[in-house]
């Protein structure tokens, strides 16, 4: 391990790993389950979650960014495991520790839920946009009684309204009664 680095302040999870491969030597992000590599990623998600105050989730996609197949389930799992991998090489894993000054700007814990807010509003926007265009190609759907209706003025509307009134009475009056009534006649 390379404990000849000037301590810096740490802000961003860039720079917290660089950091690790640099002491370490071990790149967290290749695809192995060996003990070294597991045991320093779960360092890399306790410092990204205790230190960053980072949510789960921008720690997985945080750590796929840098082409390592990481979920959120991961991520608590392996911040869990920490301690029990601290526990058996305590000196180690506490130097190593104390070379993590951070001091966080951004408020991490917010961002993913700022990226949730972001994609419902291209969804969103996109559906404004399907909207206005399909009122845009709308003809109304009216027929020509119905556009000239529009231009009438309220006494006249009135007096519209009562006579299609007498017109659609007279449709329920002209329906054919599906029920017929049987009659008995004697012979």
């Amino acid at each position: 391990m390379n404990y000849n680095t000037v301590p810096t302040i740490l802000e961003t999870p860039e720079q917290v790993s660089e950091l690790l491969i640099t002491l370490t030597g071990i790149d967290i992000y290749k695809q192995t389950r060996q003990t070294e590599y597991v045991e320093h990623r779960a360092l890399l998600c306790h410092i990204l979650r205790n230190k960053l105050d980072m949510r789960w989730v921008s720690i997985s996609d945080f750590i796929k960014s840098k082409g390592k197949s990481f979920d959120h389930a991961t991520a608590i799992h392996a911040n869990k495991m920490y301690p029990l991998y601290k526990k058996d090489r305590f000196d180690y894993y506490d130097k190593l520790e104390s070379n993590f000054i951070v001091k966080s700007q951004i408020e991490y814990s917010q961002i993913s839920k700022l990226e949730v807010i972001q994609k419902k509003y291209a969804t969103l926007e996109k559906d404004y946009f399907k909207a206005i265009e399909k009122l845009s190609k709308f003809d109304g759907g009216y027929t020509p009684n119905e556009k000239q209706y529009r231009g009438l003025e309220e006494e006249q509307k009135i007096m519209y309204d009562e006579r299609a009134a007498l017109v659609l009475k007279s449709f329920e009056w002209k329906q054919n009664n599906s029920e017929y009534e049987i009659i008995n006649c004697a012979t």
